[in-house]
């Protein structure tokens, strides 16, 4: 499965490493890392290369957007979206967290329902309905608030 993880300004680094090691444990996965420029600096001021930058996303199986505070304003920001929406053929589309607002401000959202930490709920509402739960898999959007063990099993079972 060709998996693209996307990474942005103010991205959480805990949250981008702990899906990237999880994703690369999956047998047959391709894993890459995608942004829209070539450096990134995570919420803390580590800068960050991507392997791929400025490419379209189209072609992926799956995206993933990790959690971080620079998803607050990149989900209004209409040249990052646009980039985003190339992902739109992937079979899934994942949000960490305040990621899964990315994708509800690049349109994936529309009619469906989403989970993400409480504080966030009303942000999340603008895109889809939300549902409090630490995971939500709605046709193919999948979002995750809390990547522990029930949930790492859960997520396994749908991308295998």
């Amino acid at each position: 499965m060709k998996i693209g993880i996307v990474l942005y300004d103010k991205v959480n680094l805990l949250n981008f490493a702990q899906i990237s090691d999880f994703v690369r444990g999956l047998d047959g996965a391709r894993v890459k890392t995608y942004a829209l420029k070539p450096e990134i600096v995570d919420e803390v001021g580590l800068r960050l290369h991507p392997e791929i930058y400025a490419e379209s996303l189209y072609g992926l199986e799956a995206i993933i957007v990790p959690d971080g505070i620079g998803a607050l304003s990149l989900r209004y920001d209409e040249i990052f979206l646009s980039w985003i929406k190339g992902a739109l053929g992937a079979k899934f589309k994942i949000g960490l967290d305040l990621g899964v607002l990315i994708l509800g401000g690049a349109g994936f959202l529309k009619g469906r329902e989403a989970a993400i930490r409480g504080g966030y709920k009303n942000a999340l509402s603008e895109y889809c309905e939300f549902i409090d739960a630490k995971m939500c898999d709605s046709d193919g959007v999948i979002s995750i608030c809390e990547l522990n063990s029930e949930v790492r099993n859960a997520l396994f079972e749908i991308l295998k």
